[in-house]
């Protein structure tokens, strides 16, 4: 983890909003590890409730408007520790952005090898794209039935998108585990190749079927 120097005294401390020595408030580089910016352990699996207590905590302590009276500098601090808080909460509270940002941290992010339909998904995403081009080529009558499947389709994709999302929710939570475990300094990809191969292919499908769900979603709107 890379380490700051406290703005008013000088101290070299890990990152953290307010300074351990002296508690004055801190402008964190805006690429600081996000789960040290919430003081969080160095591990996919968060606790929801812990992380919204501390966002919560630290929103009241960094808002703006505690620091009007306050030097510009200060001023300006408030402000990005802000911003950097809300990314930080936002990430990792939603399971399918924490389990990117985890990739990301390991260096191999979603967008790499990933220009193809994950092998499970292509017969199903083949059949629900042809019944999307016979909607946009049928006559009014057969188009009401076909709306009316695929009304079914997409009802039948959203409980397949759930299902995903808990399958990521739970190897996040069981991601392997090291010695010393906690530490921001330990990086994910060394703690479980395979659960990274795996994390990376549930993502991956479940990228697809969401824009597979936003396809359904504008023909039935059409």
């Amino acid at each position: 983890m890379r380490a700051i120097r406290c703005r008013s005294c000088g101290e070299v401390q890990p990152p953290a909003f307010f300074c351990r020595s002296c508690d004055a408030i801190q402008a964190l580089p805006q690429d600081t590890d996000y789960f040290a910016v919430l003081g969080l352990p160095s591990h996919p699996g968060v606790d929801v409730g812990e992380l919204d207590r501390r966002y919560y905590e630290l929103s009241r302590k960094l808002h703006p408007d505690r620091y009007q009276t306050r030097t510009p500098e200060e001023q300006r601090a408030s402000v990005q520790a802000t911003a950097l808080l809300n990314a930080a909460h936002r990430t990792l509270r939603d399971v399918e952005a924490r389990g990117r940002y985890w990739l990301a941290r390991a260096g191999d992010g979603l967008g790499r090898d990933n220009q193809s339909v994950p092998p499970r998904l292509a017969a199903y995403v083949f059949d629900v794209q042809e019944k999307l081009g016979e909607l946009r080529t049928a006559a009014n009558g057969s188009a009401a039935s076909l709306r009316s499947e695929l009304v079914e389709t997409q009802r039948e994709l959203a409980e397949r998108l759930d299902r995903q999302r808990t399958a990521a929710d739970e190897l996040l939570r069981g991601w392997p585990r090291q010695d010393g475990e906690g530490s921001p300094d330990a990086a994910p990809d060394e703690r479980g190749p395979a659960a990274l191969r795996e994390l990376k292919g549930i993502l991956s499908e479940l990228s697809y079927l969401r824009t597979l769900d936003r396809d359904l979603q504008n023909a039935l709107e059409a």
